[in-house]
């Protein structure tokens, strides 16, 4: 914060005080530094991580400068660093008295009441540092948001940030934090938006252009996602990982030719990446080349006995072909690295089902539901287990049990045809009625499961008449 203010030390001279710091911690041996120079030292050491460094500096400085404002302030932030945030409130109180509109005072007794959990009087000191901030308005409004961050409190500090960007449309650093907590708040577009405003002001910054293509590709435009990470690497052609994430987009977008050249790139940096030896597996997998997914695997596994995802992708080509025995063991491998993954369990159920165990195929779904009940593919998968035994209640039952703890409408349209399977059509035309509610283009999931129902005329009137009421 503030660093501007050192803007006569010129960087030889303010290295040159920092080293003669460091040496003096050494010796044992106190130096003499002016209230600049120790305020540039403290920053410096809390930015190397070194915070009892900086308590000692801090604590030098005021013994030397014992009125200087700027260095209780310092000692304050290290107390902050430290987690002494009552300590830190005691320098602040101090500092108020000397300075009461000094912006910062009230800066930092706000992220120190914050982190107390103190919201009201946060908010309070916030306010006045927004208060007295002259022509740094913009400077304080980004670093009370900076304070949100550190509280966790995302969706104020965006507040904070967006405040700061209203006041100086060129503010870099907000421009930064809000293209890069869009992208994790899931606003995609609105960090595409951030990071191009960014880029406007300034062109040439490579790790702008690669978080750019982060949220183009989350954002499913992987084109341009990969056209942003080239810039990216036309403007640092060591960042390896950059070549990466090409990979990564090709392969988000189908094109796994592509993407597998990319990755061989990248691995001719990096050959010790198992990721990228087990995401070139997956590439030859889904283009049905099973033995060279298998070995791309076996090479990640190799590199990487923990990893996963190669142990799973391998269990999958057993799996797809008909090796069941195989599989469960490659399968299980994974899950004894990752129990937490759904969709190992969902998968482990799958081959299990197909190998005629329907039991064990149970009971790997139950785990998958404890672990993420919303996943739709679970639900419909233990349907499928019941019914591959001709056990229709069972069936319903579940069903039942799944759309009551996840509402997505493809499980109501499985309703509809257990429903109508077993001779319940009022309690399917019902069922239908709420599905198509709630989502009415997916209505052909339910014609593709069940194509009699189809051709029900009762259900067909249900449809007619949802049509007729919503001009469809």
């Amino acid at each position: 914060m503030n660093r501007e203010e050192r803007n006569y030390l010129d960087e030889e001279n303010f290295s040159e005080a920092l080293s003669r710091f460091k040496r003096s911690l050494v010796s044992g041996r106190k130096s003499y530094f002016d209230v600049s120079e120790f305020e540039g030292i403290v920053e410096s050491l809390l930015d190397e991580g070194d915070i009892n460094a900086s308590e000692i500096a801090a604590r030098q400085g005021m013994q030397i400068h014992p009125g200087a404002v700027p260095l209780q302030l310092k000692y304050a932030q290290v107390l902050l660093s430290k987690g002494k945030y009552q300590n830190a409130l005691k320098y602040l109180g101090l500092a108020e008295q000397l300075e009461p509109g000094n912006p910062d005072v009230f800066l930092i007794k706000g992220s120190a009441c914050l982190m107390l959990g103190d919201n009201y009087e946060a908010d309070k000191s916030f306010r006045n540092a927004i208060k007295n901030a002259g022509g740094e308005k913009d400077d304080i409004l980004y670093h009370v948001g900076s304070s949100y961050v550190q509280s966790g409190e995302i969706k104020k500090a965006i507040g904070y940030f967006e405040q700061s960007l209203q006041v100086n449309p060129e503010n870099e650093m907000a421009l930064y934090d809000l293209g890069f907590f869009s992208d994790q708040e899931g606003e995609y577009q609105k960090s595409i938006d951030y990071y191009n405003r960014y880029l406007d002001i300034d062109p040439f910054n490579f790790s702008i252009w690669f978080n750019l293509g982060v949220s183009y590709n989350k954002s499913g435009n992987f084109e341009k996602a990969v056209e942003a990470y080239e810039f990216a690497l036309a403007l640092n052609d060591e960042f390896d990982q950059s070549l990466f994430n090409i990979g990564n987009a090709y392969a988000n977008a189908g094109k796994y030719r592509e993407a597998i050249s990319k990755y061989i790139e990248y691995l001719e940096l990096e050959p010790e990446n198992d990721d990228a030896w087990c995401y070139i597996g997956e590439c030859y997998l889904n283009l049905d080349e099973h033995a060279k997914a298998e070995s791309y695997y076996q090479k990640a596994i190799k590199l990487n006995k923990e990893n996963d995802a190669a142990w799973f992708g391998v269990g999958l080509i057993m799996w797809l072909e008909k090796k069941w025995e195989e599989s469960i063991v490659f399968i299980k491998k994974a899950l004894k690295i990752d129990d937490s993954n759904s969709e190992y369990w969902v998968t482990l159920a799958k081959v299990y089902n197909d190998y005629n165990s329907p039991k064990k195929a149970e009971s790997a779904l139950k785990k998958a539901a404890e672990l993420e009940s919303d996943n739709t593919e679970i639900w419909l998968t233990w349907v499928e287990v019941f019914l591959k035994e001709g056990n229709q209640e069972n069936a319903l039952k579940v069903l039942k049990s799944g759309i009551k703890k996840n509402d997505d409408p493809l499980l109501k349209y499985r309703m509809v045809s257990l429903l109508l399977e077993n001779k319940r059509e009022k309690e399917a035309v019902k069922m239908l009625k709420t599905a198509m509610e709630q989502d009415f283009m997916q209505i052909n999931y339910l014609f593709d499961v069940y194509p009699k129902a189809i051709k029900n005329a009762n259900l067909q009137k249900a449809v007619d008449d949802f049509k007729a009421k919503n001009n469809l």
